[in-house]
Order: structure tokens, then sequence, then C-alpha cells
């Protein structure tokens, strides 16, 4: 296994994630039936995300709270959908990289879900 060391990496990891994510009944249904997303813009919009968590790039443009409060709106989302999009993002990273980057995007990830949790799910 490698490193994350660019854009590439960063594409097989998102790329991968939403693989996984999608054989996920609840969470891809949340993706597809809820949110109705548009694949072939939303991914890329992910290899710029991770690009600006992990290398200070600051090509990300968007509005994730914004778009995770608009969705628990159409759709309450619930703590069991952020522990499952983390054993998904975690074992995805730990199947494909190690190292540094690796361990970082793993802890934002987890920040991440916090953060949207608490906007969301344990908002009163």
């Amino acid at each position: 296994m490698k490193e994350i060391e660019n854009r590439e990496d960063i594409s097989l990891m998102v790329n991968t994630f939403y693989e996984h994510l999608q054989k996920d009944k609840e969470l891809d249904y949340l993706f597809n039936e809820v949110a109705k997303l548009d694949w072939e813009a939303h991914i890329p919009k992910m290899y710029d995300f991770w690009e600006t968590i992990l290398f200070h790039k600051p090509v990300f443009k968007g509005n994730p709270m914004k778009a995770h409060m608009d969705l628990d709106n159409k759709s309450k989302l619930k703590k069991e959908h952020f522990d499952t999009w983390l054993v998904i993002f975690k074992n995805t990273v730990d199947s494909l990289f190690v190292g540094e980057l690796a361990e970082l995007a793993k802890q934002r990830a987890a920040s991440v879900a916090l953060s949207i949790q608490l906007n969301t799910v344990y908002k009163k």
C-alpha cells in the first residue's frame, strides 16, 4: 500500500468510497432517493473537498453544512447514518493507503461527521 500523494490518489479514495457507500441500502437511499444527487457533479466536488482538506489547496467551493441540513430537512439524519458512513470511509482508506495523510483523512472525516451531526441529529 502507498501513501496519499496527489489528486489521483484522492480520486481513487473517493471513487472507491462511493462504490462501497452505494452498496449500503440506507445510505444509498439518502443519496439517490432523498438528495437525488447528480453523481457526475458530486464526485468532482468531493475530489476538491479532500484536496483542500489534505493538501491545503483552496479548490473546494461549497457549503457541506447547508447541504446536509437541507438533506436533514427532507429526511431526518440519524447517528447510525454517520456511524455507517464513517465505517465505510475508514475501511476504504485503510484498504488503499497508509501514512500520515491517510490518518488525517480519517480524522477529518470523523470531525466533519461530528460537526454535521451537531447541526442535524443533535440539534434541538
